[in-house]
């Protein structure tokens, strides 16, 4: 198999805030097999201690353990890489908690982290905690992560509806983080084939609805994608916004 060129664009900004405790990497990752693809998004508890710690510790701890792994397979078959997204959040979990609990002023501190591992074959594995998300883009938009949350509990329960949900005021109360013992990520897998990949924090929902995002995504060439979303959320959102788009065609849906 050929290698094949999948394009990424990423953008973090801290939107109204002073500071910024999301974070975000893309990595490439030499393999055998071809090249492979790690992004991640991870959003700092805000109201924590080292929010902005805890996002840049997860999202390298993830980078760092995912490489390790993949360094000792051979063909990266789905199940195979969905087993190493398993260990790299497990991992991620723990040295989380490790770092917070060797530094007093860390105690405490945790992160969402959404992250997708797309193999030369377009084997797409999706690892997911808290309520970053990531989305499938063609003609709609489909997301890939169901939000541990307060919220989503209430909708699950038909309490509330997805459009209430968006103004309740537990909105930000999540119910799994990176740094918190025996917190675990849903892993799910599914093909990249000619759809765009999105990875966002809550903050990109907060300021732009899902509708107006699936106009960008679908509209804009890399790497204007991202940042024609952050300046578009960043009219109403009142977090920090981050995004990665990845797709293998880089002008709009084929």
């Amino acid at each position: 198999m050929g290698e094949k060129t999948l394009h990424v664009c990423s953008l973090s900004d801290a939107g109204i805030r002073s500071g910024n405790e999301d974070a975000c990497s893309v990595s490439r990752i030499s393999h055998p097999s071809g090249t492979i693809m790690l992004l991640s998004v991870a959003d700092g508890l805000g109201g924590h201690p080292a929010g902005e710690v805890a996002s840049r510790l997860a999202v390298r701890t993830l980078e760092q353990i995912v490489r390790e792994q993949l360094a000792l397979i051979g063909e990266p078959e789905r199940e195979i890489m969905k087993g190493i997204m398993e260990v790299a959040f497990r991992e991620t979990n723990r040295r989380v908690m490790m770092a917070a609990d060797g530094e007093p002023e860390w105690q405490g501190m945790g992160t969402t982290l959404v992250a997708a591992l797309v193999s030369n074959a377009d084997d797409c594995i999706i690892g997911n905690i808290g309520d970053s998300r990531a989305y499938r883009i063609t003609s709609r938009m489909e997301r890939l992560t169901r939000d541990h949350s307060q919220v989503q509990e209430l909708i699950d329960k038909g309490i509330l509806s997805e459009r209430e949900a968006e103004h309740h005021p537990l909105k930000n109360i999540v119910t799994r983080i990176i740094g918190r013992d025996e917190d675990q990520a849903d892993i799910t897998s599914w093909n990249l084939d000619n759809s765009r990949l999105l990875l966002c924090s809550d903050g990109l929902l907060d300021g732009i609805a899902e509708e107006d995002i699936l106009a960008v995504v679908t509209g804009c060439a890399f790497p204007a994608v991202c940042q024609t979303l952050v300046e578009q959320a960043r009219q109403r959102s009142r977090d920090n916004i981050t995004v990665v788009v990845a797709a293998r065609a880089p002008h709009g849906i084929p």
